[in-house]
């Protein structure tokens, strides 16, 4: 799979392509429900991610995947650094339950675990 410019031939067999299959199977199958030929089923199992991606087809991709993982948790250590000092600032933006549920557990916080609450100067 090269980063090439998408083949038109390709292209339009994967526009014409129901990507919905039972899981398991790869074969595919065009929008009006006719199976790919041999032939079709070679050129779908050879586009490249490019092609995939231009046609529209979401590729699972696990690197990235576990990347956008390691970024989302990043992320959540990065806002809690924040919102742990300042939690009450949040409060306006929270629904009626979210602040009982923060109440909550704010208080469990509170009886148990001191080290983690923001020390006030």
């Amino acid at each position: 799979m090269s980063a090439s410019a998408p083949r038109p031939h390709v292209m339009a067999l994967l526009f014409d392509t129901d990507f919905n299959r039972p899981s398991g199977t790869r074969a595919f199958r065009h929008l009006d429900g006719r199976p790919f030929t041999e032939e079709e089923q070679a050129l779908a199992d050879d586009a490249t991610l490019e092609e995939l991606q231009a046609a529209g087809v979401h590729v699972h991709n696990s690197e990235a995947g576990a990347k956008a993982k390691a970024a989302a948790h990043h992320m959540a250590e990065l806002l809690f650094k924040y919102v742990l000092p300042h939690g009450e600032a949040l409060i306006p933006f929270m629904t009626h339950e979210d602040m009982l549920e923060y109440g909550r557990l704010d208080s469990i916080i509170a009886a148990g675990a001191g080290p983690l609450r923001p020390h006030k100067d």
